[in-house]
């Protein structure tokens, strides 16, 4: 063997031998000590892990204390919803039968001395009467809202003649028109519209419209009422120019037990509830309600929109010119006397 062969072999030797310590170390303590790190970390973590769990175990027993809270307070809310929608009905329906009494009596009284218009028997008479019809009119709305709020707010639809119904709640209207000097006009719409819903709440909804704007209108003031039929649906509008409202009360006016603040001279009378049972009552007959108001003192437009017949239904019969509002052809009332207004609702 020559000596360069020797010398290779050699070389690899000490290579091998090099190689071999080289991994002997490395298992030996550079491993060892990354299996350390790796077990302490892993230990923290498990830690890490623990705390949050427990963290996280104490945060859900607070929420399920709080959802059990949330659900007894929503117990006693219900409770007390349905004490005080009880209530409502009790009183609504007990005191309408001794304010009937008590009209029944005046209207008797009035009529055994028709005579002396002027004195003051005769006066004190009528403001009985227009107490209790005042009254009433509060017990009914507090009815209305007890059925509602029950879910005993049942709509009767029927077909009937829009312009007729209209008509009559005109001519109602009319009187606290003239008392109060207030131009009130009808824009005639040039055909017959018949619709199919319930005539009585319908009406009940345009007499509320008609008169908060007359309530609300200044002596001397227009209101007018105006509907058209389009694509199936009917719209009604009722416009005044009384003192309007500001943008963020247009979503508060349609709420219940809402009056209106931004007149402070008006004399709040009623529930608030007026507006609100209009709203359900729109609503039932899957259409519409709101109001367009510019601002304070540019008066109001309130406007509910109703299917001409419910979703299903055969088709009514109209007269002709259906789907175009007719011209301004008002009817105008005279200005009179200008009693106290009144807060709308």
């Amino acid at each position: 063997m020559t000596l360069w062969q020797i010398l290779v072999s050699y070389s690899l030797l000490v290579a091998a031998s090099l190689s071999l310590l080289t991994y002997w170390i490395t298992k030996k303590f550079v491993l060892k000590k990354m299996k350390r790190t790796i077990m302490k970390a892993e230990h923290n973590y498990q830690q890490q892990i623990a705390t949050l769990q427990m963290q996280l175990s104490g945060k859900v027993n607070m929420l399920e204390s709080m959802v059990e809270k949330l659900r007894l307070s929503n117990q006693e809310l219900n409770r007390l919803n349905e004490i005080r929608a009880k209530f409502m009905s009790i009183v609504a329906h007990d005191l309408r039968q001794p304010l009937s009494s008590i009209q029944g009596f005046t209207s008797v009284l009035m009529m055994d001395n028709p005579q002396g218009v002027g004195n003051n028997d005769q006066t004190a008479l009528n403001n009985i009467l227009k107490a209790t019809d005042n009254m009433n009119m509060l017990m009914a709305d507090l009815m209305d809202i007890s059925m509602i709020e029950s879910g005993r707010f049942k709509m009767d639809a029927q077909p009937f003649n829009f312009n007729a119904l209209l008509n009559d709640v005109i001519t109602l209207q009319a009187v606290n028109a003239q008392k109060k000097g207030i131009f009130l006009q009808k824009c005639e719409y040039p055909a017959e519209v018949t619709v199919v819903a319930d005539r009585f709440r319908i009406s009940q909804v345009i007499n509320n419209l008609i008169g908060n704007a007359i309530k609300f209108s200044p002596q001397g003031g227009c209101v007018e009422a105006r509907f058209y039929v389009m694509n199936g649906m009917l719209t009604f509008k009722v416009s005044d120019n009384g003192p309007g409202l500001l943008h963020g009360e247009k979503g508060k006016i349609f709420q219940k037990f809402h009056q209106s603040d931004n007149d402070r001279t008006l004399k709040k009378q009623g529930w608030g509830l007026g507006l609100a049972i209009a709203q359900e009552i729109v609503n039932a007959h899957g259409g519409e309600i709101g109001v367009v108001s510019p601002g304070l003192g540019q008066g109001s437009v309130f406007w509910f929109t109703i299917p001409q017949q419910p979703a299903g239904s055969a088709p009514v019969q109209n007269a002709p010119a259906q789907g175009v509002a007719a011209p301004p052809q008002a009817t105008a009332l005279p200005a009179q006397e200008n009693p106290q207004p009144q807060s709308r609702s």
